[in-house]
């Protein structure tokens, strides 16, 4: 064989090496077909002229230009509003971080139908188990109220700063909270090194101590609840599993996890942070629950990978920074405190205030029968489950957040629609199947969580402190009654 032979044989080989690699990258990097890619054009969407409120707490009713109703109620104080909890006919949402006020509404006219007023301020969005409304303080209580009447159930100051939500299952309160707290009733024993928090499992009823464990930083969002376990990414990109049972911990793993997980037939999805040449990308991975820890396997791919910039700023909340940071202010955080350990948060989301903490929810996935979907900066992802594939892949044009934020709030799921609300104030469905429009509305008004739908109506809060109805006209908006789905955050 000649030796020109040889070279050409090398260089061929050399790039049928690269082309294969380059092949295997523009997969991970959640490429696809151009068949499969569909452009959102925001410019499309039906402008909603929402109305001016002429009284606090009282609803006032609008129409779209395609002839959708709805309503509108100003809360006082002019805070973001989190994603309502839905229970028999009612709403449950706070005033916002910064307020003291816990609301409850009719589901369907918006009436007040009553008010508490809460001894510390910052209320979490709800969760709603056995007749009961659990939520927490920024500073620094969980509290379980009665939902019919707002009667307060039991209280328990834990620690400041919660920057997380609680969640709620089979007569259990499962809630993060900082160590070093002056509240005996929580447990002082030593902590592992680099362990900051705990999290608690309750009575729901009675506000009994059944077990604390000790976590690595406080949890992204809220704890997830799947059968007879407890999980949650931390803010340090730690996921932990726990035996609810028992307290034990099942499972502990370094994922650099940029969202709380969802949980479905054994499998944990998180979303996770990698970065290349010196730029953030994000993606999702499947973990096999069934898979040790310590196993010598490579650890599951991670899909849909993209530019994650937000992942390096304030871009992954879906808050102005200025805001942000007026919000700590008024609650007297100059700095997020120590007690936040928000210094590994920092490095991996880009979040290192106590109010950005409070308002992040990431770019968290959610699952149907088949797919795997996410929304990521303006890319919306659903992925086949099995082979890890992408079905398609969504991209919203003529955007006029910030290049590289985090667009989009995490979906909430109907049985053949996908909801999101976005940033900039857009309420869209999409078809699951195609990742095609179904509608897009505009509102005008910022908004930073995802929305709750229940009987065709969608509600969501504004960044001005708005609780808005929508009524779709399709019963597919049904059945996500809280952040997450439901009480275990986990649908």
């Amino acid at each position: 064989m000649s030796k020109l032979f040889q070279r050409k044989s090398a260089l061929l080989t050399a790039s049928l090496l690269a082309l294969g690699l380059a092949n295997v990258c523009s997969y991970a990097a959640g490429t696809t077909d151009a068949k499969k890619t569909i452009d959102i054009d925001l410019r499309s969407a039906v402008a909603i002229s929402l109305p001016q409120p002429t009284s606090a707490l009282t609803p006032k009713p609008f129409e779209t230009k395609d002839l959708k109703k709805g309503w509108l109620i100003a809360i006082p104080g002019n805070r973001p509003i989190a994603t309502p909890a839905y229970w028999n006919g009612m709403l449950f949402v706070g005033g916002g971080y910064g307020s003291h006020e816990f609301y409850a509404f009719d589901a369907q006219t918006g009436r007040l139908i009553w008010k508490i007023t809460t001894k510390d301020d910052g209320p979490t969005a709800a969760v709603v188990e056995d007749g009961l409304v659990a939520f927490n303080t920024e500073s620094c209580t969980v509290m379980v109220v009665e939902a019919k009447t707002g009667k307060l159930v039991w209280q328990e100051w834990l620690g400041d700063p919660l920057m997380s939500q609680p969640a709620a299952a089979g007569g259990k309160l499962f809630m993060a909270y900082p160590v070093g707290s002056n509240n005996k009733n929580v447990s002082q024993a030593p902590m592992p090194s680099g362990y900051t928090h705990r999290m608690l499992c309750a009575d729901l009823k009675t506000g009994k101590h059944i077990w604390t464990v000790p976590i690595t930083a406080d949890v992204q969002t809220a704890p997830v609840v799947d059968g007879d376990k407890v999980y949650c990414t931390c803010f340090d990109g730690t996921t932990f599993s726990i035996d609810i049972k028992t307290g034990k911990v099942l499972r502990k793993e370094a994922s650099n996890a940029t969202s709380a997980p969802t949980v479905s037939q054994g499998k944990m999805i998180i979303t996770a942070r990698k970065d290349e040449n010196g730029r953030a990308q994000e993606g999702i991975r499947n973990i096999d629950l069934a898979r040790p820890v310590t196993t010598a396997m490579m650890p599951p791919p991670i899909v849909a990978l993209g530019p994650a910039q937000y992942l390096n700023g304030d871009g992954g909340v879906a808050v102005e920074h200025s805001k942000l940071a007026s919000m700590d202010q008024a609650v007297g955080f100059a700095a997020a405190p120590e007690s936040a350990g928000l210094s590994k948060a920092k490095n991996l989301l880009g979040v290192d205030s106590v109010s950005g903490a409070f308002h992040y929810q990431g770019a968290r996935a959610v699952v149907n029968d088949s797919r795997i979907m996410n929304a990521q900066g303006s890319y919306i992802n659903s992925v086949d489950k099995a082979s890890g594939q992408m079905a398609w892949r969504a991209e919203a044009k003529h955007a006029k957040a910030a290049p590289g934020s985090q667009l989009f709030l995490p979906a909430a799921l109907g049985k053949k629609n996908m909801y999101l609300c976005s940033q900039e104030g857009h309420f869209l469905a999409l078809d699951q199947a195609t990742g095609k429009p179904v509608f897009m509305y505009s509102t005008g008004q910022q908004i930073a969580f995802q929305p709750a739908l229940v009987n065709g109506n969608a509600y969501f809060g504004t960044n001005n402190g708005c609780l808005v109805c929508i009524n779709t006209g399709d019963r597919d908006a049904d059945g996500w009654t809280a952040w997450g789905g439901n009480a275990q955050h986990n649908k």
